[in-house]
């Protein structure tokens, strides 16, 4: 693979939407079909262990283009406002731009598609087009299921990838990965699956037959020993923006129905689809830079904005402060650095922004809340002494470091699991005082 003349390197941005660890490299499903994932993985430093600072899509994504935890941005749900936020602070997109890049943009790479026009060069969220498949839309209407009393739905429809979505995000930006740069360029691709709804071409339904789905690992009960907040949480399917949401610990709808009406196997099945959907459409991306004169001096850095309940911990959804949630994919391959290994150290998406500013020598920002991760892209051993930091609320908040995870919700409402004995999170150890030193130093 050829290479245009070395100096400061591009960057390759690929963020995906709702993608838990069900991929083949993080083992979070056995049935995960992930190639092009695993092809990345092989290439750079997979991050085993990294964490989202918002738990929903629009915190997430504002903590991640401003390098701040929510506590400083002050955005922690889908219906708060950051409009402001990204006029005022300086964004990863700005700060390349600002400093001789070629900035541009396709899908979804903040909330509802939103973007500071004058903060990057060519930007395109929604795509347009004669024959294009929305990224809510499955036009074979018949194979539409929805959950009774939900929102969430699935089914297959028969259609090329190529009138996808998706598709067209990763057309776009590889369109632009072909062209005769003069300067680096900074290229965001958003890749909207696996978004609700999960609807996907035929084929990858078929690479996970209907009558070998195997289900999460789930604990019967598992919510005797969650604190009622935690409760109310596991049992939200509005991502609190109904004022009741909170208030209900009564009736677990979207996890009875799922039970009553046997679709969970449908579900984890769609799931499932529209994860290894997004692998073939990132496949594409990857392949246009691999074929590109630039393969060899272009930073990537995959990453997902949260995770997703499939049924764990009796939730359907995201904006929790479960490992499901908050664990998401983060891969990094740069060049000169380490490739196909792993870091185990617990780190935070907003570790991304001071990543890129020293891998690519620009000027440092003081304000930024993260910690460069240059130290494992070099040394996937080396350790780090700040733990990933994620939250719901002023109030809610989780703490991960490489063996426990602890949670609070304020008012003395705690949750504590250890990883190395209880990777699954099914029993809270935060009243048993062996742990009380762990849970003080978590807490600080």
């Amino acid at each position: 693979m050829g290479s245009e003349k070395k100096g400061q390197p591009n960057v390759l941005f690929v963020a995906f939407d709702d993608l838990n660890d069900w991929e083949s490299v993080l083992a979070g499903h056995p049935q995960a079909h992930t190639p092009n994932f695993d092809r990345l993985a092989e290439q750079g430093i997979l991050f085993t262990n990294a964490h989202a600072a918002g738990t929903m899509c629009n915190p997430s994504r504002a903590s991640v283009i401003t390098g701040l935890h929510p506590t400083a941005t002050g955005v922690y749900r889908n219906n708060d406002t950051p409009f402001d936020l990204y006029k005022t602070k300086q964004t990863l997109n700005k700060h390349f731009k600002d400093n001789g890049y070629f900035v541009a943009g396709a899908g979804k790479i903040l909330h509802k598609f939103y973007y500071e026009k004058d903060d990057w060069d060519e930007f395109v969220g929604r795509h347009k087009g004669e024959g294009l498949i929305t990224n809510r839309e499955n036009p074979d209407t018949a194979s539409i299921t929805k959950l009774r009393g939900s929102s969430l739905s699935w089914g297959p429809f028969n259609a090329p990838d190529s009138m996808t979505f998706d598709a067209k995000s990763v057309e776009w930006v590889s369109e632009r990965i072909n062209r005769k740069h003069d300067k680096p360029f900074f290229l965001a691709c958003g890749i909207f699956r696996p978004h609700i709804p999960w609807f996907n071409p035929q084929q990858y339904f078929d690479m996970h037959p209907l009558d070998k789905i195997k289900l999460p690992l789930v604990k019967e009960n598992d919510l005797d020993d969650v604190p009622l907040i935690g409760k109310n949480i596991a049992f939200s399917t509005t991502n609190f923006t109904k004022a009741n949401d909170l208030r209900n610990s009564e009736h677990n709808t979207e996890n009875e129905t799922f039970k009553k009406d046997g679709q969970w196997e449908e579900a984890v099945q769609a799931y499932l689809a529209s994860v290894s959907y997004a692998d073939a459409q990132f496949g594409k991306l990857l392949d246009a830079l691999e074929n590109s004169p630039y393969a060899d001096n272009t930073i990537i850095v995959l990453w997902s904005d949260h995770g997703w309940h499939l049924g764990e911990k009796e939730h359907w959804r995201k904006a929790t402060l479960w490992e499901e949630v908050t664990r998401v994919p983060l891969i990094i391959s740069a060049p000169g650095m380490q490739v196909g290994e792993k870091s185990k150290e617990a780190v935070s998406l907003i570790d991304i922004f001071p990543t890129l500013i020293e891998l690519c020598g620009l000027p440092t920002i003081d304000e930024l809340e993260g910690e460069s991760l240059v130290p494992q892209l070099q040394n996937p051993k080396a350790q780090r002494d700040m733990p990933a930091i994620s939250s719901i609320g002023p109030e809610y908040h989780a703490v991960r470091d490489e063996q426990f995870r602890y949670i609070t919700y304020g008012n003395g409402q705690e949750e504590l699991y250890d990883h190395d004995q209880d990777p699954n999170e099914w029993t809270n150890i935060a009243d048993n005082p062996q742990y009380a030193e762990v849970k003080q130093k978590l807490k600080k």
